[in-house]
């Protein structure tokens, strides 16, 4: 079962307490009146003690509102507080916070909830701000590509910068930028398409592509950029305002070749002719769309914007002139067919404050996230007193060019300190293993991989650290591992005691329904025949038929002769105050008016009367269960209360909502 743990009291509501019947404690009083600035114990449990620092600590993160606390509430969060510390400290009693599995889950939380506190939140906001901006527009871009890999060697790298440098010269002399592109190019598809990108908007490019895209003018084209790709030229043709996603509906007649384009464009036509003439489109696109992926579903493509790859360009220009939801198109041509297009909805560009967190995650993930870590590593050394002791020099002849052919084996290191952050030592065996397990077959020179590697062990080392001690620099991060910590265990252990032994346990669920069918009884309950008929004149002929002790079949038989919904009728059994109608009545058996409801009349045959009787336990499984987990989780507290002896602190207690 997957756990999203937000907050203690999560938990303590998912386990039922709220419900479950307040559990008495033994009342005591504090040793001596305490100032209201000092910490003072609110409660007892075992042979520990709850301050006053921590219960309002959790108190005030769930509470919704900032008002002082009433003694209601206190008292309230008391008791679900009480029964969560006594539950958590069993789990810890019984161990369970070393198991293997709690361990990996744990630490997969750890890990999200560090992301936080390894970014810099001002650069993070930037970064949104950025992209939000971005998504505004939609630019038009070609671009021309030299292959370059980022591991090359330096003088490969030279002679593609100069090469592109040299094609760029050519287009500021006046070349076209798409001939230029078509002829020299290293990106295949600029033989097709002239380097032509068409338009995209932020995140459909790598990171330093969309900056060069976005901050070149229109009609000019960039100095080259480099990516993992090579080196690219970027002219930018265009920008436009995007105009949000839209859904359509289409109906397209297909054409397999350019002989059938005057034969099919006769049949598009018809049909909107049809569609013109008010023919009702869902019935017209199952009876003529030839796009049977979506002819069952009243032609609806799925959402799109005017920058959605694999959508034809006419399509998603016409489709966007619609101007009203419900408008459709003239037949319009691309290569899969002609079509006719619906508009069925549009969602406008969304305001900042509601499209930030799906930037933040899409920030997140994206290559531009390594600014990020760059200032936050930058922050963190001088945070954590990184100073460098011997360096990278001090191992670099460890190293042979079996790191560049990824063929490195890790030798012995002899304990050099190339680094220290803190108190810690990185020595030389620990970057010969870094080298060893990260090591991959590059260009690159043996001192210039060796250098990137140091950098990147370096890096990951002070976020590696940074991440080890957020326990002890941040209460917020202390306190909420403590929580997810705690969490867990308690969904462990009350799934085991409570959830999953009342749903297992059905010798105990029946025992615990048997002792207590008093609380599961139906009310008086009649067994009766409702009648609704079309107008008076039915419902008169059916009450006399009814009244004579004819069966429904009979009585149906002779008033739906000519109309089949005349009558009909609903035969159960009603609880009393079920039935608003049925309440109104008698309950003996005979044959009742029940008056006009939605323009029908309706009467009632009441056949059996049913004295209160027990509902079976199969009928009512479901309020059973929860019952008997009720009963399990009382039992359960009880027996955590014997021992682990709780005392509450009452004039403390009173201090916290005076």
């Amino acid at each position: 079962m997957t756990k999203v743990i937000n907050s203690i009291l999560v938990f303590i509501l998912l386990i039922g307490s709220v419900s479950a019947s307040a559990q008495a404690v033994t009342p005591s009083v504090a040793p001596k009146a305490l100032a209201v600035d000092e910490k003072f114990p609110v409660f007892s449990f075992g042979d520990e003690m709850v301050y006053n620092d921590e219960f309002m600590r959790v108190f005030n993160k769930n509470k919704r509102d900032k008002a002082k606390p009433t003694k209601q509430e206190i008292d309230e969060y008391l008791d679900l507080y009480i029964k969560f510390k006594l539950k958590v400290k069993e789990a810890y009693a019984l161990k369970m916070d070393t198991m293997p599995s709690f361990k990996t889950e744990l630490a997969g939380y750890r890990t999200q909830l560090a992301q936080p506190y390894l970014t810099d939140k001002t650069v993070t906001e930037n970064l949104i701000k950025e992209a939000y901006q971005r998504s505004q527009q939609e630019v038009r871009a070609s671009h021309l590509l030299i292959n370059c890999a980022l591991d090359a060697k330096p003088s490969d790298s030279l002679a593609a910068y100069q090469k592109i440098m040299g094609l760029r010269n050519r287009i500021v002399k006046g070349e076209s930028f798409n001939t230029v592109a078509s002829q020299f190019s290293e990106d295949p598809s600029a033989k097709a398409n002239e380097g032509d990108l068409g338009y995209f908007s932020a995140f459909q490019m790598i990171y330093p592509f969309e900056n060069a895209a976005f901050s070149t003018p229109i009609g000019e084209v960039s100095m080259p950029i480099r990516t993992q790709f090579g080196y690219h030229l970027v002219y930018v043709a265009d920008r436009r305002k995007a105009l949000g996603d839209i859904k359509v509906g289409h109906i397209m007649i297909k054409y397999y070749n350019p002989t059938q384009i005057d034969s099919t464009k006769e049949r598009i036509d018809a049909v909107y002719a049809k569609l013109k003439a008010g023919a009702d489109w869902g019935t017209t696109v199952q009876e003529f769309s030839e796009d049977f992926n979506t002819n069952s579903k009243d032609g609806e493509l799925s959402w799109f914007n005017r920058t959605t790859a694999n959508i034809p360009v006419e399509f998603k220009d016409v489709a966007y002139t619609l101007k009203n939801d419900g408008d459709f198109s003239e037949p319009i041509k691309t290569k899969f067919g002609w079509h006719i297009i619906k508009r069925s909805n549009i969602k406008p560009i969304q305001t900042y404050d509601e499209a930030r967190d799906y930037l933040r995650r899409k920030v997140e993930r994206d290559s531009r996230s390594e600014m990020n870590k760059e200032i936050v590593v930058k922050r963190i050394k001088v945070e954590n007193k990184y100073a460098e002791v011997l360096g990278l020099d001090a191992v670099m002849d460890s190293f042979d060019v079996s790191v560049v052919n990824g063929t490195y084996k890790k030798g012995a290191g002899t304990g050099k300190v190339l680094f220290k952050i803190a108190d810690k030592s990185y020595t030389d065996d620990m970057f010969m293993g870094y080298v060893a397990t990260n090591q991959t077959k590059t260009n690159k020179s043996l001192d210039n991989a060796l250098k990137d590697m140091y950098a990147d062990f370096v890096q990951k080392s002070n976020l590696a650290y940074e991440e080890s001690i957020l326990e002890t620099k941040y209460d917020d991060f202390k306190y909420i591992m403590q929580e997810y910590k705690d969490g867990i265990l308690l969904f462990e252990l009350t799934d085991k005691k409570v959830w999953s032994k009342a749903v297992k346990d059905t010798a105990g669920l029946e025992a615990f329904y048997k002792a207590n069918e008093k609380d599961y009884m139906w009310k008086e309950r009649v067994d009766a025949t409702i009648f609704s008929c079309k107008d008076s004149k039915i419902a008169k002929m059916a009450s006399k038929q009814a009244k004579k002790g004819k069966s429904i079949n009979e009585i149906l038989e002779k008033c739906n002769a000519k109309d089949p919904l005349a009558v009909k009728v609903e035969t159960q059994k009603f609880e009393k105050g079920s039935n608003e109608l049925l309440d109104k009545i008698t309950w003996s058996k005979g044959v009742y008016p029940l008056g006009n409801e939605n323009d029908r009349v309706k009467f009632v045959r009441v056949n059996e009367l049913i004295a209160p009787t027990v509902k079976s336990l199969e009928v009512n499984m479901g309020q059973a269960t929860s019952d008997y987990q009720n009963h399990l989780e009382s039992k359960w507290i009880n027996e955590l209360k014997q021992k682990y002896p709780v005392q509450v602190f009452e004039k403390n207690v009173i201090r916290l909502y005076q």
